[in-house]
């Protein structure tokens, strides 16, 4: 299961619910067997420059690589980048390292 946290800082006007379920969308269009992903929205108030921050967290595969990495953070940052307001830097950060990661249903 996916993990994404999107960071923005406070002055784009991000919609947080719809791009969370976009990125999850995205993620399915890419990779049919990634499952739901989490999703939370950071809004950061204090900030020295706009920005725009995905980070994604997916457990590893044989084929999640950095091809794959490359292909699916430009089809995110292709999602992402129409709701931000410029000037502002965006970022996508796809890591593998869930090995140890447990989940547990409250």
């Amino acid at each position: 299961m996916p993990q994404a946290d999107l960071y923005v800082t406070a002055d784009q006007n991000i919609p947080g619910a719809e791009m969370l379920a976009a990125i999850e969308d995205v993620i399915a269009g890419f990779d049919s067997g990634a499952g739901a992903c989490k999703g939370r929205l950071h809004v950061i108030e204090v900030y020295h420059h706009s920005h725009v921050l995905l980070r994604l967290s997916m457990l590893p595969k044989d084929y999640r690589d950095g091809d794959y990495a490359k292909e699916l953070g430009k089809r995110l940052a292709e999602a992402i980048r129409p709701c931000g307001v410029s000037p502002c830097a965006m970022g996508v950060n796809i890591t593998f390292d869930l090995v140890n990661y447990t989940s547990t249903p409250l």
